[in-house]
């Protein structure tokens, strides 16, 4: 059980939907039966309750169902599922999979009182089929409108066994579709690797909360549709292990909009938060000019796209709403910084957010470009795409000048450059863990960008990206989600809800524009065009 004291706070957290590992949903479920004296088989009536209601969804009028129950807590939720769908009047076959000694007391409770029912003739289309007497060859055979998986639930950290392996392929085999009780089985709940075999369900209704394994890795191709039920958890429980190392939360609509933040009266282009862009190069001229106008788009109130001169007027043509400034690439980093200060003025000093990498190259001196950079602006710093290149050798020097105000924005390439142990995630472990890892170890904010993108504070607050869609796997994307984060810094938000925020305004953006559009026809300018709009469903 964890510690009641909670490690962190999010502003506005109740908008936020927890999100927990296996050990941290144990840890609730623990807290909430012996400490807070709610038994356990009150939660599992509730939970089987839930989940009878979402599987009568799945079903056309009276059915043929088939529940596999595995000997745990899990097939007691199995159980309490069968009674509810056997008392709707549908014909519900239960398949033990263990003897009753072997079952958990609330399963083996759960397992009585089916076993009384059909004894008294109150259950007449509910059969149990006790282990051993039945086959895989029968299952196979068995008349079904849907399966409910019932085996494991978030306990399983390894590859599956027979005859449980071999129970899991005939399930799949089976025509039927499954849905699944709080976890495919097969899938680790933490991590969201799909052990071979799993189950493949077409929806999942998970307990308490979502799982961590639902929403990562290969999590979201075998848990189809996923519901999170409320089964008697409290609320600040589950907030409370969210909290915790390996968990954290999933960002919403509600979330965002609280942070949103509108204009008033007296408003003017300084206060609306001025943003500098520094970036580009001869072979990406475009890339500050799309993150540029993202950051317009997105409130920042006065903008400056700087980049070398050599570019500096391509650039003006694609901005003619927004200032540009021109560096000249084969001066001192020193030199550029103080020419900058100096030519930028006012702008410089009154800008609240920058951002350095959209487009910059990899060649000589830009190291110590972007290193002059975070070490001079006094503001909330993005670094992004050749900024994290050119910054990889350096996190020691970063991390000492980060201060709580840099954001690094990788794809999952760029983390493998910063992680400190360079070590993908197992079983027992998640890429939430490893975003969290290497925001300590940068002491900065990380928005490690993917499906789904993960933010990690350094004092271990990690929000789970809930909106976006593939489409948004095109060029330039990622400059324009830099300059989306950046004008939300510049308004005056802090790195860690800006890099959450800003990332689900861009996947809503996206999603938006597939509404009316197909997917594969996305261009980044078009996640730009979509803002306003996006902008003002949030608010």
């Amino acid at each position: 059980m964890s510690d009641p004291s909670t490690p962190y706070s999010i502003p506005h957290s109740a908008l936020l939907d927890p999100v927990l590992d296996a050990a941290a949903m144990r840890a609730a479920d623990a807290f909430t039966i012996e400490w807070l004296g709610i038994p356990g088989f009150t939660l599992m009536e509730v939970a089987g309750r839930e989940s009878a209601r979402l599987a009568a969804a799945h079903l056309d009028g009276p059915s043929d169902v088939l529940v596999c129950v595995g000997k745990g807590n899990n097939g007691g939720d199995g159980l309490v599922v069968a009674r509810w769908l056997a008392d709707k009047g549908h014909r519900v076959r239960v398949l033990m999979t263990a003897t009753v000694p072997e079952l958990s007391p609330d399963c083996a409770a759960n397992h009585d009182i089916l076993t009384r029912m059909v004894l008294d003739d109150l259950a007449k289309e509910l059969s149990i089929l006790e282990s051993g007497s039945w086959s895989l060859d029968e299952l196979v055979d068995m008349p079904a409108d849907l399966i409910i998986d019932a085996l494991f639930g978030t306990g399983l950290e390894s590859a599956l066994r027979a005859p449980y392996a071999d129970l899991v392929r005939a399930i799949n085999t089976h025509p039927a579709p499954v849905l699944a009780l709080d976890m495919p089985s097969g899938l680790s709940a933490t991590s969201g690797i799909a052990f071979d075999p799993h189950i493949r369900a077409v929806a999942t209704v998970t307990m308490g909360a979502l799982k961590a394994g639902l929403l990562l890795e290969q999590g979201p191709d075998c848990s189809g549709e996923v519901h999170a039920v409320d089964i008697g958890i409290p609320a600040s429980v589950l907030r409370r292990e969210a909290a915790n190392r390996g968990s954290g939360f999933r960002s919403t609509d509600d979330w965002v909009s609280a942070h949103l933040r509108p204009r008033v009266r007296t408003d003017h282009k300084y206060t609306t938060g001025p943003t500098l862009i520094v970036g580009g190069s001869e072979a990406f001229p475009g890339a500050p000019a799309l993150a540029a106008r993202a950051a317009a788009r997105t409130g920042s109130g006065y903008v400056v796209a700087i980049g070398p001169e050599s570019i500096r007027a391509r650039m003006q043509e694609s901005l003619d709403a927004i200032p540009v400034a021109g560096f000249d690439p084969a001066a001192s980093a020193d030199t550029i910084v103080s020419t900058l200060e100096e030519e930028l003025d006012n702008r410089w000093t009154k800008a609240r957010s920058l951002l350095i990498g959209p487009g910059l190259g990899r060649e000589e001196g830009v190291a110590e470009l972007v290193l002059a950079l975070v070490a001079r602006f006094d503001g909330s710093i993005v670094l992004d795409a050749g900024a994290l290149f050119a910054i990889a050798p350096f996190r020691d020097q970063i991390a000492t000048q980060a201060k709580g105000r840099v954001i690094l924005t990788p794809h999952d390439g760029e983390l493998s450059r910063l992680d400190p142990e360079d070590a993908m995630p197992g079983a027992d472990s998640s890429r939430i863990s490893r975003v969290e890892r290497i925001a300590t170890a940068w002491q900065c904010t990380v928005l490690a960008k993917g499906q789904p993108s993960i933010t990690a504070a350094p004092d271990g607050r990690v929000i789970v990206n809930g909106s976006g869609h593939p489409a948004a796997a095109t060029a330039g994307s990622g400059d324009v989600l830099a300059g989306i984060v950046s004008g939300l810094l510049a308004q005056g938000l802090e790195p860690f809800a800006a890099a959450a925020a800003g990332i689900h305004i861009g996947g809503t953006a996206v999603s938006q524009f597939v509404e009316r559009g197909a997917s594969q026809s996305l261009v980044a300018s078009d996640i730009i065009e979509a803002l306003p709009a996006t902008l003002r469903s949030l608010s």
